[in-house]
C-alpha cells in the first residue's frame, strides 16, 4: 500500500514537471516573437543630382560610333570617374555637389590601332600621340621612323558645376514613416555636347618637270605634331616624320608641243595632327623646320632624290584665305586661335614660290628593255643620287 502512494506520487510530479516545460517554452517562444518584431525602417537619401549628357556627333565629327568614353574631374585635375558606353547618343548619370570637369571622346583608350594616350590621371594634362611605323631601310630615308595617320578621333570637352539645391540636400537617412515625403525629381543637370575632330588632312602638291619620265615616288615630311592634347585641343610640340605615298599625277602638259618637255603634277593627301604647338604661324617657323624628301624611280629603274625645305610654305587653308583677305601676306597677325588647329593644311611646291630650277626635274628616261634609242645623253647618270637644295 504504501509502495503504490510512491508510485502515485511520481507519476503526478512527472505530468506537473511536463506542463512546466511546456509553459516555460511557451513564455520563451513569445518572448522570441516579440523581440523579432521590426522597428520603422530608415531610408538613405543619397544627395545626388541626375546628369543628362545628349551628344551630337554628326554635326561636326560626321559619323556614330559604336562606344564613347566618358571622364569626369571633380574639383580639380584629377580625373575622378571614367566609363565606357555604348550609348553614344545620351548618357545618364548622378553626381554629387562639386565643380566638374568633362570630356568625352569616341572608343576607348585601347581601341585605337594608331594612338596611344598618357597622362590618363590628370585631366589638364592627358593626351594623344602616334604610334611609330617600322624604322625605314630605304637609303633616301635611312633610319627614319614614321609616324602612323591618326584614325578619326573627336571629342567634346565641358565644365559644369552641382548645387547642393539640385540635390535635395546632403545624403543621410530619413524615417521610413517619412518616405513619402522624398522629392521624387530634383533639378539636376542636362547637357547638349557636339564633338569636334581632332585630326586634320594635308594636301601636298609638287609641280615636276620631266613628269612623262616618272615610273613612281615615294616621299616624306619632317616636323609635323606627333599628337595633341585632349582636353585642350592644342597640338603636341613634339614632331616627327609622315610617309608620303599614294600619289596621283594630273595636269600633264607639253611645254610648247614638245614631247620631251612634259610638265605635271603629283599629289598625295594624308591624315595628320598639324603642325606642332608654338610652329603655327609663319613667323614662328624657319625653312628648314619641315624637310619635303621625294625620291622618284624613273622608267628606266633609276632613282632620284630630292630635298625642299618647306617650313614656310606650309598653310592652314581658311587662316591664308582669311588673312589674305585682311591684305596679309600670310599669318602674320601674331594670333592663332585654338579652333584653328584642326583646319586643312596645304603644301604647294609650285610657281610663283619656286622657279623651274627649285621644282623635281627628272632626266631624260627610256623604260629598260624597250630596244629605244636616243642620241640625247642624259645629264645624270644611271644609280646616281642627286639631292637638289633650295
Amino acid at each position: 500500500m504504501k509502495f503504490r502512494m510512491i508510485v502515485s506520487t511520481s507519476r503526478k510530479m512527472q505530468t506537473a514537471v511536463r506542463h512546466l516545460s511546456y509553459l516555460l517554452l511557451l513564455i520563451s517562444s513569445i518572448s522570441l516573437f516579440v523581440s523579432c518584431q521590426r522597428e520603422p525602417l530608415e531610408v538613405y537619401y543619397v544627395g545626388k543630382a541626375d546628369v543628362v549628357i545628349n551628344v551630337d556627333w554628326m554635326s561636326k565629327f560626321g559619323e556614330k560610333p559604336s562606344g564613347m568614353t566618358v571622364i569626369f574631374a571633380k574639383d580639380g585635375d584629377d580625373i575622378t570617374y571614367t566609363d565606357v558606353t555604348n550609348s553614344v547618343d545620351q548618357y545618364e548619370t548622378m553626381l554629387g555637389p562639386g565643380d566638374y570637369k568633362m570630356l568625352i571622346f569616341n572608343h576607348s583608350f585601347n581601341e585605337f590601332g594608331s594612338i596611344r594616350f598618357a597622362q590618363t590621371k590628370s585631366f589638364n594634362n592627358i593626351y594623344a600621340f602616334a604610334q611609330q611605323q617600322q624604322r625605314t631601310t630605304d637609303f633616301w630615308d635611312i633610319n627614319v621612323t614614321y609616324m602612323r595617320e591618326p584614325e578619326h578621333i573627336g571629342c567634346a570637352i565641358d565644365s559644369f558645376s552641382i548645387l547642393p539645391s539640385m540635390t535635395g540636400g546632403k545624403p543621410r537617412f530619413i524615417s521610413y514613416k517619412d518616405r513619402n515625403n522624398i522629392p521624387t525629381e530634383f533639378e539636376g543637370i542636362t547637357l547638349n555636347e557636339t564633338v569636334e575632330t581632332m585630326e586634320t588632312e594635308m594636301t601636298i602638291r609638287v609641280r615636276v618637270l620631266g613628269i612623262k619620265y616618272m615610273g613612281g615616288v615615294i616621299g616624306s615630311i619632317s616636323g609635323m605634331a606627333d599628337g595633341f592634347l585632349l582636353t585642350q585641343a592644342w597640338r603636341r610640340s613634339q614632331a616627327g616624320y609622315h610617309l608620303l605615298d599614294g600619289w596621283k599625277v594630273s595636269d600633264i602638259s607639253y611645254e610648247n608641243g614638245d614631247t620631251l618637255k612634259s610638265v605635271g603634277y603629283i599629289t598625295t593627301t594624308i591624315r595628320t595632327y598639324g603642325l606642332p604647338h608654338g610652329r603655327e604661324l609663319d613667323s614662328q617657323r624657319n625653312e628648314n623646320s619641315n624637310m619635303l624628301s621625294l625620291c622618284f624611280t624613273l622608267v628606266d629603274g633609276t632613282q632620284h632624290v630630292f630635298r625642299y625645305p618647306v617650313g614656310k610654305m606650309i598653310k592652314y587653308r581658311t587662316v591664308e584665305a582669311e588673312s589674305r583677305r585682311a591684305g596679309e601676306e600670310s599669318q602674320e597677325a601674331g594670333y592663332f586661335a585654338k579652333t584653328d588647329v584642326t583646319l586643312e593644311l596645304d603644301l604647294v611646291v609650285d610657281a610663283p614660290f619656286y622657279d623651274d630650277d627649285e621644282v623635281p626635274n627628272l632626266p631624260y628616261a627610256q623604260p629598260s628593255g624597250s630596244g629605244a634609242f636616243d642620241a640625247e645623253v642624259s645629264p645624270w647618270g644611271d644609280d646616281e643620287i642627286i639631292d637638289v637644295p633650295m
